[in-house]
């Protein structure tokens, strides 16, 4: 098993790190972050299609073609900004600021589904609760991973917003990966036993000195090669930087933990061996995606 997932990570990892590469090195039409769009999409695309099955097999029913098409509405308004860079750039007096967007869709997709139960409506019943499960699922897979593509055209989309980007994805998954060796190797006190069995205390601990280690190694030895005005970024900056996404990382697998707890599954698919699926992949990055963006434009972190 985990020699298995050892194998699956180390390939993700490297097709993610192909695609930052090329988005580095070949930006197309001269503009940071259109390589990735298309593999976010895909991937809200399939996180979407999972959660939507999950709560059809736990009993909630709810239109999953206007879902997924909700989460693209989501996804191709906030790509807006980006697509204008390719022209004269995003207007720095647009009324509708660049994370604006996501909220926008969001609000958009919510109408598209009331809109469809306006159509299809029949008789009474269940229509309010298919609005409601649609509208959570839009909400988890296509609104908050949408911050990953602001947070990629942070500060004009140049190399600082690569290294934000990288910084989400890396501190959480660090910190999930030294609670999981940690609850194995020392592990007694369970966190919380009946959402999620296998979370310890300990382990908790663990990911939240692994999330510290993990930025240290980033913001100290390696981002400085990339931006070397990012050396100067005090220790306690980014210390309270892994701390906020450590902890939201720790939320968010709780948060789908509670969701497969609730819908009675173990995997949100099993496409990924060792894994499970892509918001089994996802879910400590998604949480993170908005508080790490707030720190980003706060300026804690630049």
């Amino acid at each position: 098993m985990l020699k298995t997932r050892l194998i699956a990570s180390t390939i993700i990892i490297g097709f993610l790190s192909g695609v930052i590469y090329l988005d580095i090195a070949y930006p197309l039409a001269g503009v940071g972050g259109l390589w990735l769009i298309p593999l976010l999409l895909l991937a809200s695309l399939m996180a979407g299609s999972e959660l939507a099955g999950m709560c059809a097999e736990g009993g909630l029913s709810l239109n999953k073609r206007m879902v997924l098409v909700g989460i693209f509405i989501v996804q191709a308004l906030t790509t807006v900004p980006l697509l204008m860079d390719i022209g004269n750039g995003y207007p720095a007096d647009c009324p509708i600021g660049r994370a604006g967007w996501p909220g926008i869709g969001l609000a958009a997709a919510f109408g598209l589904l009331m809109l469809t139960e306006m159509i299809q409506f029949r008789e009474p019943g269940g229509v309010v609760a298919k609005i409601c499960n649609g509208t959570l699922v839009v909400l988890y897979a296509g609104f908050m991973p949408s911050f990953m593509i602001l947070i990629r055209t942070f500060d004009g989309g140049g190399e600082l917003g690569i290294v934000a980007l990288i910084s989400l994805v890396a501190i959480p998954k660090i910190s999930d990966s030294a609670a999981y060796f940690t609850g194995k190797s020392i592990g007694k006190h369970k966190l919380a036993p009946k959402l999620s069995p296998g979370k310890t205390v300990e382990g908790a601990i663990g990911a939240i000195v692994g999330g510290c280690l993990g930025a240290w190694l980033f913001f100290e030895v390696l981002a400085p090669k990339a931006v070397p005005a990012i050396s100067d970024l005090a220790v306690w900056k980014w210390l309270v930087y892994a701390i906020v996404l450590t902890i939201t990382g720790m939320l968010g697998d709780l948060a789908e933990s509670l969701i497969k707890r609730d819908m009675q599954t173990k995997d949100s698919s099993s496409w990924l061996p060792g894994l499970g699926g892509i918001l089994d992949v996802m879910d400590s990055i998604t949480l993170s995606a908005v508080p790490a963006y707030l720190c980003w434009v706060s300026g804690l972190i630049s």
